[in-house]
């Protein structure tokens, strides 16, 4: 489980400094106006799923509910931050278009 942290760790680290505009973002969307906007919410999509992620580590340290329960939970944790990277990369296409 100290991968889950990690992972955890990382995520939430990279969409800080995608909040700043530090973050590595497609070759496609750089020099555009709205390139800060991308990356802010791009990073919020980082952050969304580092913090359920490090909640779920320190939930797991307390109760063990099995190997697949916890990938169940992983995946779970990870849907609303898919969800938000999607929509976020339909409507910057859209602007680029």
């Amino acid at each position: 489980m100290s991968v889950l942290f990690m992972m955890s760790i990382f995520y939430i680290g990279y969409g800080i400094l995608g909040l700043f505009g530090k973050m590595n973002i497609p070759e496609k969307f750089r020099n555009q106006e709205w390139t800060k906007d991308y990356s802010k919410e791009a990073g919020i999509s980082y952050i969304l799923i580092g913090v359920p992620w490090l909640i779920l580590y320190f939930a797991l340290k307390q109760y063990d509910p099995g190997l697949m329960m916890t990938f169940i939970l992983i995946i779970v944790l990870a849907l609303p931050a898919f969800f938000l990277s999607i929509h976020i990369e339909r409507k910057y296409n859209k602007m680029l278009k």
